[in-house]
């Protein structure tokens, strides 16, 4: 919602490409491909960001490239508005929203939720849920894979899974479980719901 008061959604679907690696340089064929806007719609974003600022862009070869303007006096607002409204959650939540129903949670771990990763570290997501598989969230995260330009690691748990990995202690779960998160589907709320009916069932 706080996306869609603040921005179109052709220009969510720019600052979110422009914005989640912020280094990298799109001209104007990737633009359209990766975010499926027109000639002439795209164009007209990239003229209007440009003009205020918000963006640079510099000529290799025959193409024009565009990326953020580190020196425009918003840049660490709009990359942080940008990361928690339509960035890396917004676009791993459509690609996740056709298993919302099977998943009880899902949520990145690791590095990337720490904000210290390198340009291309794996985006680590785990998930758990019921009656859905690998193969099946595998075909859904190509397309998020393209548009953050980087791989995404799922770790697939189904509930009763879970709880057994809690009920071992398993190193792995525990650590993640202390780490930082930023949940994609699902909140704390139903994670901790997971682990204290867990907890429940142990005494």
């Amino acid at each position: 919602m706080i996306a869609q008061a603040l921005f179109t959604p052709a220009q969510q679907k720019l600052l979110g490409l422009l914005f989640i690696r912020t280094t990298d340089g799109y001209h104007l064929n990737e633009i359209m491909r990766l975010t499926g806007l027109g000639s002439a719609s795209a164009q007209r974003e990239l003229k209007r960001l440009h003009e205020a600022g918000v963006i640079v862009s510099e000529r290799i070869g025959n193409v024009r490239r565009f990326k953020p303007n580190r020196d425009c006096m918003v840049y660490e607002e709009l990359t942080s508005v940008v990361k928690k409204t339509f960035g890396l959650v917004s676009v791993l939540n459509s690609a996740l929203a056709p298993l919302q129903h099977v998943l009880n949670v899902a949520f990145v771990y690791g590095a990337t939720a720490k904000e210290h990763e390198g340009m291309n570290t794996p985006v680590e997501l785990l998930l758990i849920g019921e009656n859905t598989s690998y193969g099946e969230l595998l075909s859904r995260l190509p397309v998020a894979e393209r548009l953050l330009r980087r791989k995404i690691n799922p770790n697939l748990y189904t509930l009763p899974d879970f709880k057994r990995r809690l009920r071992e202690q398993q190193g792995f779960i525990l650590q993640v479980l202390r780490e930082q998160k930023i949940y994609v589907l699902g909140d704390e709320t139903d994670l901790e719901k997971i682990v204290s009916e867990q907890s429940a069932a142990a005494e």
